[in-house]
């Protein structure tokens, strides 16, 4: 099991896991989830880095979690001072960052802030939407009316989104471990997209120098993944497809993907 423990941000507390009880140093992995869940997507993954010795960190974000919540809705931007307070807080010199969905663009725009300490940077999804697809994703994830419901219909709701886009062979145990973490402050659950909708990651994307991995699960962001192509500048940057891979595949595939992250962040 993880190790879990607080430091004080510019929003409040955060919340985070280690892979195991050491102080994050320089060159671990420092990892950011999806919204609307927490850290504990990566729960499998930082048991697998103790195994291999690899220091792993991941955080929730503000109003995640068990992270305080901020006084407003934040932006990208606002996320990543929160998350660069913690690189801060331990002097960490370099660091290597992923992000998975939201995560990603928090991941971006660390990179865009503070570029000379980022060393690599890992994304599970990079979209690049256009104008109508970021409208039809806006009015999908930021309808308020199915975040909170007095029949209790807002569940059966987020179970169903969670079990269409789970990757073949998650079982409903798997899916409940992480699913309660998207119940946490449903009041402001829709935060998390709505900074990431208002996010153009692909200006970030062409800023940025570092080598980036970008991995494509077939999951909702797939075919907008495919367009980052372009926008990458390192010659080490790639993108990865992970055809029949969807959410849930860190803990169905959690050894491979261990083998492909710490490959590319200390082998390539």
């Amino acid at each position: 099991m993880s190790i879990k423990r607080y430091i004080l941000g510019p929003e409040g507390q955060l919340h985070f896991r280690r892979s195991d009880n050491s102080e994050p140093s320089d060159n671990g992995l420092l990892c950011f989830h999806m919204s609307p869940y927490s850290s504990i997507i990566y729960e499998n993954l930082l048991d697998e880095a103790k195994s291999l010795d690899k220091d792993v960190t991941a955080i929730d974000t503000p109003g995640f979690g068990n992270s305080d919540r901020p006084t407003s809705p934040p932006s990208i931007e606002s996320y990543a001072i929160s998350m660069i307070s913690f690189i801060d807080t331990f002097k960490i010199n370099k660091i290597n960052l992923m992000g998975y969905h939201t995560g990603s663009k928090i991941a971006l725009e660390i990179a865009k802030q503070i570029p000379d300490r980022i060393n690599k940077i890992i994304l599970v999804s990079a979209p690049i939407f256009t104008d109508e697809e970021c409208s039809e994703m806006k009015n999908m994830y930021l309808k308020k009316d199915h975040l909170l419901s007095s029949d209790g219909s807002h569940l059966t709701h987020a179970w169903n989104e969670a079990k269409f886009w789970s990757m073949e062979g998650r079982t409903d145990l798997q899916i409940a471990k992480t699913f309660h973490a998207r119940l946490i402050n449903p009041d402001i659950s829709w935060w998390g997209h709505n900074a990431a909708f208002n996010y153009d990651s692909s200006k970030t994307l062409t800023e940025i120098n570092c080598p980036i991995l970008i991995l494509n699960p077939e999951d909702d962001l797939y075919e907008q993944t495919k367009r980052a192509k372009n926008l990458l500048n390192n010659p080490q940057s790639k993108i990865l497809d992970l055809k029949s891979w969807s959410h849930g595949f860190l803990d169905l595939e959690t050894e491979k993907t261990a083998e492909i992250i710490f490959s590319f962040l200390y082998e390539s």
